[in-house]
């Protein structure tokens, strides 16, 4: 597979890059946040070496082309939210993931970020198709996807094991959702 270089990808106030060795401690605070954890994959507790892995996991798949992690930033360089993709270069297609710092929140952010990584991935790539996953009663990543004009797709019963500031765990259902290049809005 072809290394995938990403150049240049921002909007008007923000810009997607790959993680560096000196966003892990950023990273690290960020992923500790109990709607981080519930809502994503990341792993719990999250430690600083989870996100040393992540950044040498992002190089990775950057290097190989199977994916996209990428951090997004402001000027001031400090990490608001990541947003990647996943790669399948022989179904060129791919599956989309967030996540956003809690002050960074209710921003647009990860629409906004998402939907860059998203045009670049459709016109740079050639993707011609990109899932989203995300848990049913997650009303943020729910609106991002309807944002972005994700279509739903199904629903996958209890599908994802959700956890909870109590440190309780049960199983959530999940929405599978869609985009094709003409339906990105």
């Amino acid at each position: 597979m072809t290394a995938i270089e990403v150049l240049d990808l921002r909007d008007d106030e923000l810009r997607l890059r790959p993680p560096l060795q000196r966003d892990i401690p950023r990273i690290t605070a960020i992923c500790q946040d109990a709607e981080v954890q519930r809502w994503t994959r990341v792993p719990s507790p999250y430690r600083e070496e989870d996100a040393r892995a992540f950044v040498r996991l992002a190089a990775e798949a950057l290097e190989s082309g199977r994916g996209a992690p990428l951090v997004v930033v402001r000027d001031d360089d400090v990490v608001l939210a990541a947003t990647g993709l996943r790669i399948d270069r022989r179904d060129l297609s791919g599956q989309v993931g967030y996540w956003v710092a809690p002050e960074a929140r209710r921003q647009g952010i990860a629409v906004r970020s998402t939907r860059r990584l998203l045009r670049w991935a459709f016109e740079e790539l050639s993707l011609a198709y990109v899932e989203l996953v995300a848990a049913a009663e997650n009303p943020g990543s729910n609106a991002v996807a309807r944002a972005l004009g994700f279509t739903l797709e199904g629903v996958a019963a209890e599908a994802m094991l959700l956890r909870f500031d109590d440190g309780t765990e049960r199983r959530g259902d999940v929405n599978r959702y869609g985009i094709r290049p003409r339906e990105l809005t």
